[in-house]
């Protein structure tokens, strides 16, 4: 009995009958997980976990699927290693004492590894657990405007953990347990707290980019409507501890983090970039199944990830403007040419001079302003198609 619950150990067999074969969403459930994360005769029963545990797991990359509509930047992942004997990675520690000063509890903080061009990610351990937090993807490179997948991620995460003679991050064992008549899995490996996942869309221009932010502002994602962060080239959605979803201006982005490579500006520029982003944090993630890295390995969790991107990046697939044909006219007439269309006397708006010389400049466009205007007008809207930007030729990854 613990804390009220009751465990207890079963059999492969006994197990995998009772576990159920459809979830209550219609999604496989955990039979056929069992069935995809090898639970087979050859498991075992593990005392010290009080659960079924299945053979080791390694990555091979033959089912890992890493084929995803996004790539990874911040990512947050820790593993506990319960023989201990790591070594002790921290930048000091804090503790509180009772009165007759024993240690009530004991925290240590985390080292920043600093890589080149400013970058840096957070590692500690306390010789048994350790923790890798930061923009792995962005990590020693100039910039992030393209990235790599998950299982890219890990494993220079990985390279960093060695810097410091600590273990890679692994999917471990899965072990099944049964409490109270209800059956649950977990391995006993990485554990993923935290997960950035970000797109790139293509709008056509800078001016189609803000428009386009403009108009996501205006719009509600899962019943949260858009927040325009100050300048407006930033909108968000959501918060808290489960799910951020935010799309902003990169070119403007890349110049606030003083970019120096011009040729990656221009391009964010000249194509209008809209970065769309998505914080997917523990609570939501192990709703999902999606916090272990074992379910990623087996290939059963990036699925999951892929769809929760897909629903969410629905709101990038259309955004509209309204315009009209005033926007070819120089800034200067752009004004007296609204005047007129919208049915007011602009005699009385200008100075005779200022009257005649607007009346010459915007003839070649088809307005006589020494004609009254008595047809309305209605501005048109313009469709932004947005589209997945692509990564060009000369765009470098690597560091």
């Amino acid at each position: 009995m613990r804390g009220g619950r009751v465990s207890e150990l079963a059999t492969v067999h006994r197990l995998a009958s009772h576990l159920p074969a459809v979830g209550p969403k219609g999604e496989p459930g955990d039979r056929a997980l069992a069935r995809d994360h090898g639970l087979t005769p050859g498991a075992r029963v593990d005392p010290e976990r009080d659960g079924l545990v299945t053979r080791p797991v390694c990555l091979t990359g033959e089912t890992f699927c890493d084929s995803a509509p996004f790539f990874v930047d911040w990512l947050t992942v820790s593993q506990t290693h319960p023989s201990g004997g790591l070594p002790v990675v921290s930048a000091g520690a804090v503790w509180a004492c009772d009165e007759d000063g024993q240690v009530r509890w004991k925290t240590i903080s985390r080292v920043q590894h600093e890589g080149s061009h400013e970058t840096s990610v957070s590692v500690r351990c306390d010789g048994f657990r350790v923790e890798l937090s930061g923009n792995v993807g962005r990590f020693g490179r100039p910039d992030n405007v393209f990235g790599f997948g998950l299982a890219h991620c890990i494993r220079l995460a990985n390279e960093i953990l060695a810097h410091y003679g600590l273990p890679a991050f692994t999917p471990g064992e899965m072990c099944y347990r049964i409490r109270d008549g209800e059956f649950f899995h977990h391995w006993t490996g990485a554990r993923i707290s935290r997960i950035d996942l970000t797109s790139n869309y293509e709008s056509g221009s800078p001016q189609n980019a803000s428009a386009v932010l403009a108009y996501l502002a205006q719009q509600h994602k899962s019943k949260q409507r858009g927040r325009s962060i100050p300048q407006g080239e930033t909108v968000s959605w959501g918060g808290g501890r489960r799910q951020y979803w935010k799309a902003y201006n990169k070119y403007l982005e890349l110049l606030a983090h003083k970019c120096q490579d011009a040729a990656v500006i221009e391009y964010c520029k000249s194509i209008g970039l809209v970065r769309f982003e998505g914080t997917i944090r523990s609570n939501a993630l192990t709703d999902m199944k999606c916090a272990y890295w074992g379910d990623y390995v087996t290939g059963w969790a990036m699925p999951q990830l892929i769809r929760l991107f897909e629903d969410a990046a629905q709101i990038m697939n259309r955004a509209e403007k309204s315009t009209d044909d005033l926007d070819e006219l120089p800034k200067q007439l752009r004004a007296t040419a609204r005047d007129y269309l919208a049915g007011m006397d602009v005699r009385t708006t200008l100075s005779r001079a200022s009257f005649y010389r607007h009346r010459a400049a915007l003839l070649p466009f088809g307005i006589d302003l020494a004609v009254n205007n008595i047809t309305p007008f209605k501005p048109r809207v313009q469709v932004i198609q947005l589209k997945p930007a692509m990564k060009p030729d000369w765009y470098q990854l690597a560091a």
